[in-house]
């Protein structure tokens, strides 16, 4: 399905994310209430999981499925690196370790905002891709940490690293729901009970609730950058561009499915700006969480969500088969 990229840009995700954005720059009072947010991104979270559990055993994981693994784990090793050796010669090296660990793991919420657009248009995509999602999670801010942890062996110590890294809440509700999805289709359970609840009107609702939130939380950011070194944002710019070309040119080499593909991409053209950063703060407290949170969540986020979902898509379909 080819669509031109103004109709896909102006899908209700977008749109109500903008509005939140515009009415943080405008000074509105508009404000949503944390106990919601939490409540909301938990329920994404759990909603996108259970749906990949049941997808991945109605489309088992097979050649598609691996190949689609194989990339994300192949970007998230190269990215931290490359970003580490590249930053060095700008920033710290424990700032330079903190932008490949963000920058080399992924956005849950972009994939998700992603993964509705397809559903919105009618494509679908492998279940596997969830799988790829959980696995992409954590592998770049291990390694990143490790790369800081050599240059400076007292900065870190590598074992409450792991653990942190593979108990945090996000991953672990993730990859819970998909078991669970997964468990329940192979045990023969009905699984229609849950399906108005994780799909449907009402999950389109709550992703685009929580987009109009992310909005305000965008602008926040985007207020703080005054003063911001443009060098920096040319990275939160360009960097994400490249690796999702480069997934790109992956996932034609190798055939993916467009919805599948986009997916990919989307992947490893974003960046963390939760559970990343929560790992890297407690971890290398050395960098500044000012320079990766903004950047991730002030201009890669954004950029994905309005501009990158659209052109993604349209590239997609202009050099993959339906």
């Amino acid at each position: 399905m080819e669509l031109d990229f103004l109709s896909t840009l102006f899908n209700p995700g977008v749109m109500f994310f903008i509005l939140g954005f515009f009415a943080v720059m405008v000074n509105s009072n508009l404000e949503i209430p944390e106990s919601v947010v939490k409540f909301l991104s938990l329920y994404l979270m759990m909603a996108i999981g259970f749906k990949g559990g049941v997808s991945l055993y109605t489309s088992p994981l097979g050649e598609t499925g691996l190949v689609s693994v194989a990339i994300v784990l192949l970007m998230s090793a190269i990215v931290p690196v490359y970003v580490f050796f590249i930053m060095r010669r700008f920033e710290n090296d424990f700032d330079a370790a903190a932008l490949g660990g963000v920058y080399g793991s992924n956005s849950t919420l972009t994939y998700i905002t992603a993964a509705a657009f397809l559903t919105s248009i009618g494509v679908s995509y492998g279940g596997y891709m969830t799988v790829a999602l959980v696995i992409m999670e954590t592998p770049a801010v291990i390694l990143a940490i490790m790369i800081a942890k050599w240059s400076h062996p007292e900065s870190a110590n590598k074992w409450i690293v792991l653990k942190k890294a593979l108990t945090d809440g996000t991953l672990l509700l993730l990859l819970g729901s998909m078991i669970v999805g997964y468990l329940l289709m192979l045990m023969g359970n009905d699984t229609s009970i849950l399906t108005t609840f994780i799909s449907g009107d009402m999950f389109t609702g709550m992703l685009i609730f929580f987009l109009l939130y992310m909005g305000t939380l965008v602008g926040q950011k985007i207020k703080e950058l005054e003063g911001f070194n443009l060098g920096l944002v040319a990275f939160s710019l360009l960097v994400p561009l490249v690796n999702g070309l480069f997934a790109l040119w992956l996932a034609v080499l190798f055939e993916l499915p467009q919805g599948s593909a986009l997916l990919l991409v989307i992947l490893c053209s974003s960046s963390s700006y939760i559970v990343a950063p929560a790992i890297i703060k407690d971890a290398l407290p050395e960098a500044n969480p000012a320079k990766y949170l903004t950047m991730s969540m002030g201009i890669t986020f954004p950029f994905n969500i309005v501009v990158g979902i659209p052109m993604y898509w349209y590239l997609v379909t202009r050099f993959l088969p339906a």
